[in-house]
């Protein structure tokens, strides 16, 4: 399956590529073709073609808030509406549940079915997190 894996970073880019590197890993070793992206402010990547989307990003406060791109990132992305996707938050601040319920909101306002929301700590758990994922074709 065609998959896309877009991360967004906030405060610690190094940490957030990490994690969406060993997922794109371990969804690669499951056979899917993975195309990993950062959502840069100056150009935007097109999802319209994948048949799965995953998108990640970290809290930008202690207090849960998103980075303000995710939601300018989706609504320039092209056709999603309807694309089944995933969301995952990098642990980190004091509501990290905030963020994610935050993240998946965002998804869902552009019409993305989002079958799947993780928080994750660290690149074991982004791997484990990838195979587990209902990433299938219907």
């Amino acid at each position: 399956m065609r998959v896309a894996l877009v991360y967004i970073p906030s405060k610690a880019p190094e940490a957030l590529v990490a994690v969406a590197k060993a997922m794109a890993r371990a969804l690669e070793a499951a056979g899917h073709s993975v195309d990993l992206a950062e959502a840069r402010p100056d150009e935007t990547p097109r999802l319209t073609g994948y048949e799965y989307v995953i998108i990640g990003t970290e809290s930008a406060t202690l207090m849960g808030k998103i980075p303000d791109r995710v939601a300018r990132f989706l609504a320039q992305a092209g056709m999603i509406s309807g694309k089944r996707s995933m969301a995952f938050l990098r642990k980190g601040g004091l509501r990290p549940e905030k963020a994610l319920s935050r993240l998946m909101k965002a998804m869902e306002a552009e019409g993305m079915v989002v079958n799947c929301a993780e928080l994750i700590a660290n690149e074991a758990a982004a791997a484990a997190v990838a195979r587990e994922a209902p990433i299938e074709r219907y």
